[in-house]
């Protein structure tokens, strides 16, 4: 009957909710805690209407059909209109509560914003940290150079015997997240600063642009171990050419076949939208904040760079402690309340 599939849908409803507080975080109690008490009213509400119509059938007993069938279509209006309240009240709860978990998201990665580099001190290629990211990506090279310019990457012009480099494109390690003044980010996110996961070995000029948040990667797929990210470049970088920078600031083109056999200078529009594998990847976590960087410097460009809060499943399918990580805690939160609004709603 009728009255009885929605009083089991409420009564699932109110499971489900219940479910979800019983394996809420302590934080997330309170919220929960409103889901399942406007849930417990939607059953009471679903009773009431049973009972109703049961009486009105009781009624309906005693009388001729034409006034049964008038007191019925009289109850059952009333009762519509009694569940269409409820389910407004629920809706409003959801979404005040989504609105709650906007706040809460948007206060959280204030604090841990970061901001951009303007004065840059690369480790040097014998230096300890260096070392240990040259272990972890088994290269001593550009991660994104040498897997987009492959050619480049294998040939050994003369020139590269006098500066003696291992290839064409020599790499610097750098801390995605700073070693210096975000400690906290450590202690409060579990994002080991330390660690060579925390690192990218990159050419220096693109090291520098992109600890100054001037282009950013987006992880766009995973094979096992391997997740491929595709790179995305601010639109005043993009005519900019891609220099090797020496210790003293000197600097040169990088020049790659591009297209043909000739050696052409290399564009950071080169790089735009390009994709490529990195095997062992590096922290997730930690890019996602780097990318948030760039996007905060350039989201009121004509082109800005993408927004990885809009991006999250990406980033979620990439990493396996995406979960454990309060970012991705909340916005999974915020998701379920979009989605639990959307079913409730009237």
């Amino acid at each position: 009957m009728l009255e009885g599939a929605e009083l089991k849908e409420a009564q699932a409803e109110l499971q489900k909710a219940q479910n979800a507080w019983l394996s809420a975080a302590d934080k997330d109690k309170d919220i929960h805690e409103n889901i399942v008490q406007s849930a417990e009213r939607n059953v009471q509400s679903a009773e009431r209407m049973r009972d109703a119509r049961l009486d009105a059938v009781k009624q309906m007993q005693g009388t001729s059909a034409q006034s049964s069938e008038h007191i019925l279509v009289k109850k059952l209006d009333e009762l519509k209109e009694q569940w269409a309240e409820k389910q407004e009240q629920l809706a409003e709860t959801l979404e005040q509560v989504a609105k709650n978990e906007a706040l809460l998201m948007e206060a959280f990665l204030n604090r841990f914003t970061l901001t951009p580099v303007s004065h840059y001190s690369s480790t040097t290629l014998d230096g300890e940290w260096h070392r240990n990211a040259v272990e972890y990506y088994n290269t001593k090279s550009c991660l994104v150079l040498q897997k987009l310019f492959p050619e480049d990457f294998r040939a050994r012009p003369r020139w590269l015997y006098a500066t003696g480099w291992e290839s064409t494109f020599p790499a610097v390690a750098e801390h995605i997240i700073p070693k210096k003044g975000w400690q906290f980010v450590q202690n409060e996110l579990g994002i080991q600063i330390d660690s060579a996961r925390n690192s990218l070995l990159l050419l220096r000029h693109l090291e520098h642009t992109f600890q100054d948040g001037d282009w950013s990667l987006i992880p766009v797929g995973r094979d096992g171990g391997a997740v491929n990210f595709k790179i995305y470049v601010s639109q005043e970088l993009k005519e900019t050419t891609v220099n090797y920078i020496d210790r003293n600031g000197g600097s040169e083109p990088v020049v790659v076949k591009k297209a043909g056999p000739k050696l052409k200078p290399l564009k950071f529009r080169d790089l735009h939208e390009r994709d490529f594998w990195i095997q062992p990847p590096p922290f997730l976590r930690a890019l996602f904040l780097k990318a948030r960087m760039a996007w905060q410097k350039h989201k009121e460009d004509d082109q800005p760079l993408p927004d990885p809060v809009q991006l999250t499943n990406a980033f979620s399918e990439s990493c396996d402690k995406w979960n454990d990580f309060m970012v991705g805690r909340l916005l999974s939160s915020i998701k379920q309340q979009k989605t639990a609004g959307e079913t409730q709603s009237p």
